[in-house]
């Protein structure tokens, strides 16, 4: 006999299913015995292996080994960018303050998570691109600094 442990809707039944290959089948659920017939097709036919998984489609105008898209970094240039789609939940930094690399200038929840973008360097702030409740997509410049 097989054991299998099965759960339906939220309920774990111990299932052990006997011999397959004729009918009826001797099953027990949760210790007691059940005589199951089985459709002529599934007792003749030998226990099978299961079937393979399904590869994912692949796009034929794009090479398997194609590599992904690198994100864009917040950087040298005093840009901060979005590196994935979120929304802006509080901007800390206004035009003209002066800000420490590190220093907290925005909160951006993206994937049900809340994330503190900081300065990437020192200096000015030149521009505030974005303000909150506003969606940002992959790339976007959110925020600029100027070097002092």
């Amino acid at each position: 006999m097989k054991t299998y442990r099965i759960t339906i809707e939220g309920t774990t039944y111990e299932v052990a299913v006997g011999d397959v290959s004729s009918s009826p089948v001797t099953v027990t659920v949760n210790g007691q015995e059940v005589e199951v017939e089985l459709p002529s097709s599934a007792s003749s036919a030998a226990p099978s292996t299961p079937a393979p998984r399904p590869r994912p489609a692949q796009r034929p105008d794009i090479p398997a080994s194609a590599p992904r898209p690198a994100a864009p970094s917040s950087g040298d240039d005093g840009s901060i960018r979005a590196l994935m789609p979120g929304r802006i939940i509080s901007v800390s930094v206004t035009v003209g303050q002066q800000v420490a690399a590190g220093e907290a200038v925005l909160v951006m929840e993206s994937m049900k998570m809340e994330n503190t973008i900081s300065a990437v360097k020192d200096g000015t702030v030149t521009a505030v691109l974005v303000e909150e409740g506003d969606s940002v997509q992959h790339g976007q410049t959110m925020i600029e600094i100027d070097a002092n």
